[in-house]
């Protein structure tokens, strides 16, 4: 029987998502589309599910959202509330609140978001993406 289990220091992880985040803020989509496996989902706040099929469509996506958010004031993200849950040996549930913040630190918004991460050969990758109502 696996064991589902809250992870008491997941600097693992922690660290993909320094990574995940850095890629975001520097417009490095290619780097930042590697870090989800192939094909990954998103279920958004409203129910619908996003399909990302291929390193090329989620290049073209998270430029797009980047855009969009950027025409809104943000300029960077801060984690709030991070929890990490264990699913096996290479599987976690991860979950924490995103700060969307302005150049002078003000708030957009912000959104619980859950990832549920697999490692691969080349480290941990974002199989599904989920963004909590509030």
């Amino acid at each position: 029987m696996s064991k589902f289990e809250v992870l008491q220091d997941p600097h693992e992880e922690r660290m993909f998502f320094e990574q995940y985040q850095s890629a975001f803020e520097q417009k490095n989509w290619p780097a930042f589309a590697s870090l989800f496996y192939e094909p990954a989902i998103s279920v958004r706040a409203d129910g619908c599910v996003m399909n990302i099929p291929t390193h090329s469509e989620g290049v073209r996506l998270y430029a797009g959202v980047s855009e969009s958010w950027q025409a809104e004031g943000y300029a960077r993200f801060d984690i709030q509330d991070f929890q990490v849950f264990r699913m096996g040996g290479d599987s976690r549930l991860v979950s924490f609140l995103w700060l969307m913040l302005r150049e002078n630190g003000s708030l957009i918004r912000c959104w619980h978001q859950s990832y549920q991460l697999i490692r691969t050969a080349q480290g941990w990758r974002v199989l599904a993406s989920t963004f909590h109502k509030n």
